[in-house]
C-alpha cells in the first residue's frame, strides 16, 4: 500500500488543480442515474469517485464502498460503476427507494419497454377516482391533481416486477415534487402562493418529461457500465445508522464515503417533510417495511427519529461529546459566555447521536478502512459550529490516523442558502482517515 504521505500528495493534488467537473453545476454535474430524483443536498459525484479511485489504487486490496447516509445513492452509483461492492444505509424509506431502483437499473430490468407499456396505460385509464387520503391531501393536492396522481400510480402499481415499478415510482415522486403544492423552494412542507400552484392537466406532461429525462439516463449509465467486468454485491439497508447491521460480512478493506446531515437548520435537513407527501401516494408494499409505517405516520416522525430529532438527554450527549472533542468545547464553553446554551440544545443533541453513530459504524468486522467524511459549518443562533474540527476530533478519537483535509468553494447547492440567522454555508470540508 501507498504511504500515508504519499496518499496524501495525491489527494492534496486533487484539491491543488481540481478537476472541471468539481465546478460544473446543474444538469452536466449530476450525469447517468444521478439526475433522476433530486434530493437534498447531493454529494458531488465526479469528486467523491476521484477520492474513491486514489484510495483505491493505493490500497491495491479488494474494497467494498460504505455509505451511512446514502441519501439518493450518489457514492452507491459511483461504486457500483467501478465494480465495487457496497453497503449503504438510511433511515429514510423514500431514499431507499430511490437506491434500490437504481440497483434494478445496474441489474439490467428493461425500464424502456416497460416505459412504452406505461405510457400506453395512461392513455387508456378513464376512470375518476382519487386513490389516495391522508391529513391535510386536499391542501398539497387539489381534486384535479389528485385525479391525475391516481392515474399515474395505478399505472405503475400494474406492473408485477417491483424493480420496474420502483423506478417508476422515483420518476412519479420527482414529478410529486414539482407538481404538488408546496414550495420547491425549500425541502420544507410549505405551501406555494396560488399564483404559483401548477395546473392539473399538465402532471402527466410533467410525468412525461421526467421519464424521458429518466431513459436518457440510463442509456448513459448502461454506456459507462459496459466497461464492467463484475457484477458488484451491493445492499442498501433502511434503519437507524446507529444500530444498523449489514448482512454482507466481509474481510474486505473498507472504504466509507458519506456526507452527513449537516444542514442549514437548528437541526439538520428535514428529510422527512421533504419525502413525507411521496410515501403517502406510494404503496407500503414498495417501501420498506415495517419502517416506513411507523415513519411516515405524520410530517414530522421520520425527522423526529433521525439524528438530532430529540432533545432528549441533550445535556448528557453535550456532556459526552465535549469530552472527546475539543472543538466542541470550546463551541459550548463560548455559547455559554453569550448566555445561548439552551439555544445549542439541537446541535449536542444531533453532535451526540452522530458521535454514537459513527462509534457503531467501527464496531463490525472490518478492520481496516478509510473513511472520508464531506461536511459544511452550519451557523445556529448567530454561533459557526465547526462540524469539521468536531468531526476530525470525533474520528481520530476512534483511533483514526488523519491523512488530509480538502477544502472546496459550493459552486451552487442543493439545499437552501440562508437559515434563520442569514448565514450561508459557502464552503465545504473533505475529512479523509485511515484506520490501519
Amino acid at each position: 500500500m501507498a504511504k500515508p504521505s504519499t496518499l496524501c500528495q495525491k489527494l492534496r493534488s486533487l484539491e491543488g488543480s481540481p478537476p472541471k467537473a468539481w465546478s460544473t453545476v446543474g444538469v452536466k454535474a449530476r450525469p447517468n442515474l444521478h439526475g433522476i430524483f433530486r434530493y437534498p443536498a447531493m454529494m458531488l459525484p465526479r469528486m467523491q469517485g476521484d477520492i474513491i479511485d486514489i484510495i483505491r489504487s493505493a490500497k491495491g486490496a479488494p474494497s467494498r464502498v460504505v455509505d451511512p447516509f446514502v441519501g439518493s445513492g450518489t457514492v452507491m452509483t459511483e461504486a457500483l460503476l467501478r465494480d465495487l461492492d457496497f453497503t449503504g444505509i438510511d433511515i429514510n424509506p423514500l431514499a431507499v427507494l430511490v437506491c434500490e431502483a437504481k440497483i434494478a437499473i445496474d441489474r439490467g430490468i428493461n425500464i424502456e419497454a416497460a416505459a412504452e407499456v406505461l405510457l400506453s396505460t395512461l392513455r387508456f385509464d378513464v376512470q375518476e377516482s382519487i386513490d389516495v387520503d391522508f391529513p391535510g391531501r386536499s391542501k398539497w393536492f387539489d381534486d384535479q391533481s389528485a385525479l391525475r396522481f391516481s392515474v399515474l400510480r395505478r399505472a405503475i402499481m400494474s406492473f408485477d416486477e417491483s424493480g420496474t415499478r420502483k423506478v417508476f415510482w422515483t420518476v412519479f415522486a420527482e414529478t410529486l415534487r414539482l407538481c404538488s403544492n408546496s414550495r420547491t423552494s425549500t425541502y420544507k412542507l410549505h405551501i406555494r402562493k396560488p399564483e404559483d400552484h401548477v395546473a392539473a392537466d399538465r402532471v402527466t406532461e410533467v410525468f412525461e418529461s421526467n421519464l424521458s429525462k429518466t431513459l436518457m439516463g440510463v442509456r448513459e449509465y448502461r454506456a459507462q457500465q459496459k466497461s464492467q467486468t463484475r457484477r458488484p454485491s451491493v445492499e442498501v439497508i433502511c434503519g437507524d445508522v446507529r444500530e444498523a447491521k449489514s448482512d454482507r460480512a466481509s474481510n474486505d478493506h473498507q472504504i466509507l464515503v458519506t456526507s452527513p446531515p449537516y444542514g442549514d437548520n437548528k437541526t439538520t435537513i428535514p428529510y422527512g417533510q421533504f419525502s413525507y407527501l411521496a410515501m403517502r401516494w406510494i404503496p407500503e408494499y414498495d417501501l420498506p417495511s415495517p419502517i416506513a409505517a411507523q415513519l411516515n405516520s405524520n410530517t414530522n416522525s421520520l425527522d423526529s427519529a433521525s439524528l438530532g430529532g430529540s432533545v432528549r438527554g441533550a445535556e448528557e450527549k453535550e456532556d459526552c461529546v465535549r469530552a472527546k472533542s475539543p472543538h466542541f468545547d470550546a463551541f459550548v464553553h463560548k455559547a455559554k459566555q453569550l448566555g445561548k446554551r439552551k439555544a445549542i440544545r439541537k446541535v449536542s443533541a444531533f453532535l451526540g447521536d452522530f458521535s454514537e453513530a459513527i462509534s457503531h459504524l467501527r464496531t463490525g468486522p472490518t478492520s481496516t478502512a478509510h473513511w472520508v467524511l464531506t461536511t459544511g459549518n452550519r451557523t445556529v443562533a448567530g454561533l459557526t459550529v465547526p462540524f469539521d474540527s468536531i468531526c476530525r476530533d470525533l474520528l481520530t478519537g476512534l483511533g483514526g490516523n488523519l491523512i488530509t483535509t480538502l477544502h472546496r468553494q459550493i459552486p451552487s447547492k442543493r439545499m437552501p442558502s440562508r437559515n434563520s440567522q442569514g448565514a450561508m454555508i459557502t464552503a465545504e470540508t473533505t475529512t479523509i482517515v485511515e484506520f490501519a
